[in-house]
């Protein structure tokens, strides 16, 4: 059974042409600036004409001499330049304005002193929280003339295909390049030069250079290699999410990007301008979508039992609010089941639930295990408690028989139920985003090495957080799950609570009208003694 949608193409072109006006505008009046209007200019020279030890970032220097003898030989890597590359010899910006390429995390992060505040969130709105948005506001200070040109040419290739094709078929160019830039193990020339935080040194190599090392060592190729195609993915599932409709095919296909990416992409191909591009025509993937769906189908039936017979944990009413104490227990009931599961099936052997999957697709092979069981829904409920990167640890460490991996995973899927149990589904990425979010200025003191590792893991959360709204707050008003997960891919904690907010202000409403009853009804009560006592009183005399 294919999944039937639709994304508008003309939303998205709106916001990309306002995105487009204000860069243009910001470059100029940045090109204005650093020609020498405000201030001195001041080269700066590349280490390939000075020597690496003049390069502003020790770290990266390091990987790079570490990485000079251990290159390997086995396939060569395109030296294409950036589109719209110049052979500049020099790098100059004002010394009075340091290039900070830590556009990287949500509002607060930025360096809003560097970046214009307005570009800041029309290229957020438009891309989420990916290297692309960050391509638009590193590009717009004008420090370089390719990264400018770099930023414009991508906005316009864009704008041409989604215009002519529409937005599905720019996304899955965009996820197709990545995947075959992983399959060759070559860097893509479509690969921003913002994959991670680099300094004015390391994106004068990128843009200028020649070779494969201009793109870093062999082992930050690979990396980066690995992030476009996560960030390639979850920019599809924010534009899903933003501009895909029915309210039910979008976060499917926006849960199976961030979790089954492979599937995902399939998914996207059942837009008939995907398919009308060449797109591979085989629909057994399908299959897989429809077993899950079923899969789904019987732990609704499941838990449906255990809520009859009193099988489910018990939230009192006064702690929990009543838009998500149903949410609650099915998520406590959920992790619960999910760890004794596994510990049940420690010392039995169990197939690879991707190697069932595949199965199911070929050759419609389904698993005869009942649902606690079969791994495969216990991969997926696993998915859906804590997101694909969080529940490695607990999948993996079952699946590898890895004891001191499982325990860390419990001991994390245990944490976010005493969270669920303490607040609710609701507040859990509010206080995961609080506990994870590193401290933006500590890590803007750190090597760019440090820098990378902790703003990609801190991405992964927001899409781990992402994943879970889609699964658990789907009951929460039509489209509710869908924005919010929007907003964490975005990661803009901000507009998440906007979207909360009312809930909770229901709730206030609900409770206030319900004390007003108690107390309207304890003041009837009163009046009634009171006037039953004076009628007494008259009696008696």
């Amino acid at each position: 059974m294919r999944t039937p949608f639709t994304m508008d193409s003309a939303g998205f072109l709106t916001l990309l042409d306002a995105l487009e006006r204000r860069f243009n505008n910001v470059t100029a009046a940045a090109s204005l600036s650093f020609a020498g209007i405000d201030g001195d200019l001041h080269p700066v020279v590349q280490p390939a004409c000075a020597g690496e030890e003049d390069c502003a970032d020790r770290d990266e220097s390091a990987d790079f001499a570490q990485s000079a003898g251990a290159e390997d030989s086995a396939q060569p890597e395109p030296a294409a330049p950036c589109p719209g590359a110049r052979c500049d010899s020099e790098l100059r910006s004002p010394a009075s304005t340091p290039l900070s390429c830590d556009f990287h995390g949500r509002t607060g992060a930025f360096h809003d002193e560097v970046f214009d505040p307005q570009l800041v969130e029309l290229a957020s709105s438009a891309f989420g929280s990916t290297c692309w948005a960050s391509l638009m506001c590193v590009a717009s200070l004008g420090l370089d003339a390719a990264l400018v040109e770099c930023a414009r040419q991508f906005l316009t290739h864009t704008s041409i295909i989604v215009r002519q094709k529409g937005l599905a078929v720019w996304l899955y160019d965009l996820i197709n390049d990545a995947t075959m830039a992983m399959l060759l193990g070559q860097t893509s020339p479509r690969m921003p030069v913002t994959i991670r935080p680099m300094s004015q040194v390391q994106i004068s190599r990128w843009l200028h250079g020649s070779g494969v090392k201009r793109f870093g060592s062999q082992q930050q190729r690979a990396a980066d290699r690995a992030e476009y195609g996560n960030q390639a993915h979850r920019l599809a599932a924010y534009c899903m999410l933003r501009w895909g409709a029915p309210t039910a095919s979008s976060a499917q296909i926006a849960t199976m990007l961030l979790t089954n990416p492979g599937i995902g992409m399939c998914m996207l191909r059942e837009d008939p301008n995907v398919r009308a591009q060449g797109a591979c025509t085989d629909t057994r993937y399908r299959r897989v979508v429809e077993y899950l769906r079923s899969l789904h189908a019987q732990a609704d039936l499941d838990y449906a039992r255990a809520l009859k017979i009193g099988d489910v944990p018990w939230l009192s009413p006064d702690g929990h609010a009543a838009v998500t104490i149903a949410a609650d227990r099915r998520y406590l009931y959920d992790a619960n089941r999910l760890v004794h599961a596994y510990r049940a099936l420690w010392d039995r052997a169990t197939a690879d639930p991707a190697q069932l999957l595949m199965a199911v697709e070929e050759t419609r092979t389904l698993p005869g295990e009942p649902l606690w069981e079969n791994p495969v829904y216990l991969r997926d409920l696993a998915d859906s408690l804590m997101g694909s990167a969080l529940s490695d640890d607990l999948t993996m460490g079952f699946q590898q028989r890895d004891c001191e991996r499982f325990d860390r995973g419990v001991r994390t899927l245990e944490h976010m139920s005493d969270q669920v149990r303490a607040m609710n589904v609701l507040m859990l990425p509010i206080m995961a985003i609080d506990e994870c979010e590193p401290d933006w200025n500590a890590v803007a003191a750190c090597g760019y090495k440090a820098r990378t590792t902790q703003w990609r893991a801190f991405c992964d959360r927001c899409d781990d957080l992402a994943t879970v709204v889609l699964a658990q707050l789907q009951g929460q008003g039509e489209g509710f799950h869908v924005l919010a997960a929007a907003s964490l891919l975005k990661q803009s904690l901000p507009e998440y609570c906007e979207l909360a907010l009312p809930l909770f202000e229901q709730e206030i409403e609900r409770l206030a009208a319900r004390e007003q009853d108690a107390a309207d009804a304890s003041a009837g009560v009163e009046g009634h003694e009171r006037e039953g006592g004076a009628v007494h009183v008259d009696m008696a005399a």
